[in-house]
């Protein structure tokens, strides 16, 4: 089974079109867990832990990945980002990717959907998916200001609670940077 993000393969099209947004770090500066790194491109920042590798992509909107191990495997966590989903907010940007998964996507299922940060200068929506074996977190980040918006999906068989939460709190929108 291929390790790109199945539903972004799908959806690279329809979500340069239509995802929404994240957020600035004004408020308060996000999150870098204690042994993690910080990873920037764009206006995506975002954290993994400190022994993750790059994992290289060569899709133009999911253009930055990473990895829990240098070899893909079937159980591997693979990190993709997408820095520049437009400019339409947070909430279009999970509502653009599960429509786009829902009909292209076979074998997609989401699982749940949250709004874990909505402030006034940082919005992100998160869906829960799986794709046959795989589980996946999807989320969408939006400077509600500007109306930048990222994306983030992590995949794998198994995802650890710590990672999922040490990603979600990490994210951020960089102020004025582009994709």
């Amino acid at each position: 089974m291929s390790r790109r993000p199945v539903p972004a393969l799908v959806l690279g099209a329809v979500l340069v079109a239509g995802l929404t947004g994240c957020s600035d770090a004004g408020e308060s500066a996000p999150s870098t867990p204690e042994g993690w790194q910080r990873v920037e491109s764009g206006a995506l920042s975002f954290a993994v832990p400190e022994d993750w590798v790059e994992a290289a992509q060569s899709d133009d909107l999911w253009s930055v990945g990473w990895a829990d191990s240098s070899e893909l495997g079937p159980d591997s966590l693979l990190l993709v980002g997408a820095p520049a989903l437009g400019q339409d907010g947070a909430q279009r940007g999970l509502d653009t990717f599960v429509a786009g998964a829902q009909v292209g996507g076979w074998g997609y299922g989401s699982t749940g959907m949250s709004t874990p940060v909505d402030t006034a200068t940082l919005e992100v929506q998160r869906n829960d998916f799986t794709y046959d074996d795989v589980s996946g977190v999807f989320w969408a980040a939006a400077d509600p200001e500007s109306g930048t918006t990222v994306g983030l999906q992590l995949t794998g068989r198994d995802l650890p609670d710590e990672v999922v939460a040490g990603i979600e709190s990490s994210i951020a929108v960089r102020a004025g940077a582009e994709g």
